[in-house]
């Protein structure tokens, strides 16, 4: 269930995290879910292509800057390549 008073949300995302595993959980946690109560990511995005798109390169430097957007679970997700995420209420 979305909460119509949640705006946004931003997590900056550590190097030794899942990217796609903090969405998840954050998403359950802003709907007061279980992530098992969630639709699949790989429904909006792929996960896989994803965690790729803002690993580092194979000689570990870092990728160029960017940004992806996506919707998931009724929210706007934007990942950019600094680490951060952001979830915004769908409210289009």
């Amino acid at each position: 269930m979305n909460s119509p008073t949640m705006g946004s949300r931003q997590i900056t995302i550590g190097m030794s995290d899942s990217l796609t595993e903090r969405i998840i959980t954050t998403v359950a946690e802003i709907d007061g879910q279980s992530v098992d109560e969630l639709e699949p990511l790989y429904n909006a995005i792929n996960p896989e292509a994803l965690e790729s798109l803002f690993a580092s390169r194979a000689d570990g430097s870092s990728r160029p800057d960017g940004e992806v957007s996506f919707q998931y679970a009724g929210y706007w997700v934007t990942v950019s390549s600094e680490g951060a995420v952001e979830i915004k209420t769908d409210d289009r």
